[in-house]
């Protein structure tokens, strides 16, 4: 298993309202040329988290920063206009959350939570990362606690 210590949150620059599937994502990937999805989990409007490239494989989504990260993609991440926004709900927050525990129990690693725009000039994932999740940080850096 590769080592993994970061967790980057992305959404997937799609107007407010209007769900997409992980499945979709591929394939809009694939048509890129890569060679999967780039993304290890997909979070959907109503907060279900669905399987994106397995977790033991070095993700696509941030180029020079994936071979130590896990990526999650919100989706969302545009206003009706299709301006950056913060569009995550209710439910897709509690899923990250859950999302993030889980994986620092699972890997019973300590993890740090970070946004895509961190390593980029993107609007991903449309907000500030450590802003909307205070406090889970500090559970991502003692697991099992």
């Amino acid at each position: 298993m590769r080592e993994i210590t970061r967790v980057i949150l992305h959404c997937s620059a799609t107007r407010e309202g209007e769900d997409f599937t992980a499945d979709t994502i591929r394939a809009w990937h694939l048509a890129r040329g890569w060679r999967d999805i780039g993304y290890h989990y997909v979070v959907r409007l109503d907060g279900t988290v669905e399987s994106g490239r397995p977790i033991s494989d070095t993700g696509a989504h941030v180029k020079g920063h994936n071979a130590d990260s896990i990526g999650i993609c919100y989706i969302g991440g545009l206003d009706v206009s299709g301006h950056p926004k913060n569009t995550m709900t209710r439910e897709q927050k509690a899923s990250i959350k859950r999302l993030c525990r889980a994986l620092c129990i699972t890997l019973n690693q300590p993890l740090t939570l970070h946004g895509h725009r961190e390593y980029s000039s993107k609007a991903c994932p449309s907000f500030e990362v450590a802003e909307e999740f205070q406090g889970l940080q500090r559970f991502m850096a003692c697991p099992g606690q």
